[in-house]
Formats: C-alpha cells, structure tokens, sequence
C-alpha cells in the first residue's frame, strides 16, 4: 500500500522501519522541518517524496495510510484531514488531548469510509495478550499499576510542545503513564468512577503539567483500579502491573509474568515477556494493520479502543480528590 509519514521526530524512527518491515510503500513523508524528511529517506533508503505542508501532501498524493506521528495537539485535526478525505490513518498517541477533539474525530469517523487505528502497542506484547485472555473469563476484582521513570529538564527543553497543557495536553498521565492506564483498563474492564490528584513535584520551574499522579478507579463490578505514575524519580524502573480475580493473582515485575506464585514460561522454556519482546510492539501492530486493511477486517484498536485511556485521563485532570463519574 502507498504510505506516508506526518511529523519525522522520534517516534517516526520507530514507524518507519515497522513500515518497511511490514512490506508497505512509503511514498512521501511530511514535516515542518524538510531536512528531517531527507536525513530519514538517507537513512532508511527510501524514495519518498518530500512535503512541508500535510494539507498539501493530502492533495497532491494517492494514499492509502498515513501515519500520524506529530507533536500531540496535532493529532486530531490532521486524523480528521484524512478521514475526511477517506485515507486510512494510524495515530501516535494520544489520540487526542480534550473532550472537544475526541468530538471531533468521532464526527470524522462516522463520515469517513477510512480504518482510524490507535498506536497501543503494548496490547501486542505476548504478557498482555495471555492476561486478557487469561482475565475475559476470570473477571479482575483489584489491579494496581506503577510507573516511576525520570523525565528531566533535558527532556522537556528537546521541544517546545512538551510540558504544556495546549500542545502535549498535559504530563506524566498523557504521554508515558498512557500504556499503563490503557493496559489496566483493557484487561480489567471499563471504571465507572475515579478520585485522582495530580501534581507537579519536582519541575515547577520546567514544566506547567504534572510530574506525578494518582488514581483510584472504581470497577463496573466494584473492585478497586489503582494507578501510581511519576516522572520525578532519579532512575527509571520498569513498569509493574498486578491483577487479582476472585481465584487468581498475576504479577507483571520487569521480565517476568508470575501467575499463582508460577514464573510463566514458553515452549523454549524463555520467559513468556523477555527482552526480546521490548521494542517490538510497533511492528507487530503495524503489520496487523495493514493486514487488516488488506483483508477488510476492523483494526481492533479503533476510535472507540482509542478514546478510552483518553477519558480516564480527563476525568484524572478534572478530578482534584473528587470523584468524577466516567
């Protein structure tokens, strides 16, 4: 399929090469600064035409994907510039930063005949698979996730967007706690409530969102979700997920998936989350997507998968220790 890229930052240098990997065509690629454009085509060896402008770039190419990966206050006026024109996108996340934007693209899927697809990567990780699976017939009861990385000055001075309500939309819970959130939710089911603080400990000088938040999700069933996430820590430690049913427990800590007190395993006796399966969710969801546009299948994370994570992390920033019904 003929492809494009919007925004040739960071995260592109993961798209691109899960492009290639899935055997797509990338035929151009777009961002405000043309010479990321050309060190990309050097670097990946493409033949991809060179834009400034998306809006021109729409116009002017037959597409049949692109893929958004701009700064996040971009996301949803340019999801819906595709859609409009019905060209299949998959966004970075977030897939918005307000409840006016997730309007927006929601009126833009109904109208279009285009697949909007989501990057949750870590859905495709083996460990989260087997624990939805796993958890679909044994109804979670209480979850906890924790997120305590380092995100320091240097990081927030690399762009300008980042640390700001109206461009990244806001910290900690928008940008790296996402994955966490949307994981819990995703195995767990759907909260209905939430009692959320959100602060920013250690970078008033910095940033104008928060560092650090907490949140205590109530589930349909009555159990207790609760998440910890923190970008103040000196190191970053690796995400720490637990699960109880009313008949089992697992723990995701760092490479290991541990299930009734039992180290999971495959069939080559590896653990079931090594390190091999780091790094590598990109490519799997992107090869699904594509596979599910070629064969006219739904792309299991859609507007609707999407905006989930999304409203959870809106009803956190409404919170401020009252209790927000979602």
């Amino acid at each position: 399929m003929k492809t494009a890229v919007i925004g040739i930052g960071n995260i592109a240098q993961v798209h691109i090469p899960a492009l290639l990997g899935a055997k797509q065509d990338i035929v151009a690629l777009c961002d405000v600064d043309s010479a990321r454009c050309e060190k990309a085509i050097e670097r990946f060896g493409l033949q991809a035409r060179v834009y400034t402008d998306y809006a021109e770039m729409l116009e002017k190419e037959e597409l049949d994907a692109v893929h958004v990966c701009t700064p996040h206050y971009l996301h949803a006026e340019m999801i819906c510039a595709c859609l409009d024109k019905n060209v299949n996108v998959l966004t970075e996340k977030p897939l918005a930063i307000s409840q006016t934007q997730l309007d927006t693209i929601e009126a833009a899927v109904k109208k279009s005949t285009a697949q909007l697809g989501v990057c949750h990567q870590r859905r495709y990780e083996e460990a989260m698979k087997y624990l939805k699976e796993k958890f679909s017939s044994d109804p979670v009861i209480a979850a906890y996730g924790n997120m305590c990385w380092y995100r320091g000055k240097d990081y927030y001075d690399s762009d300008a967007w980042r640390g700001t309500w109206t461009q990244e939309g806001g910290g900690v819970m928008i940008n790296q706690a996402l994955h966490t959130l949307d994981l819990l939710q995703w195995i767990s089911g759907m909260p209905t409530s939430v009692v959320a603080h959100t602060h920013n400990d250690t970078l008033q000088d910095v940033i104008e969102v928060e560092d650090t938040a907490t949140g205590n999700f109530t589930l349909a069933n009555g159990g207790k979700m609760i998440l910890n996430a923190t970008n103040g820590c000196t190191s970053s430690f690796p995400v720490g997920l637990m699960l109880d049913s009313k008949s089992s427990r697992a723990l995701v800590v760092g490479d290991h998936v541990i299930v009734d007190d039992v180290v999971l395993k495959k069939d080559d006796e590896l653990p079931l989350f090594g390190k091999e399966e780091w790094g590598v969710g990109h490519q799997k969801l992107i090869t699904d997507y594509y596979r599910c546009l070629a064969n006219g299948e739904k792309f299991p994370i859609d507007f609707y998968e999407g905006e989930k994570v999304i409203r959870l992390i809106l009803a956190m920033y409404q919170s401020n220790g009252k209790q927000i019904e979602i």
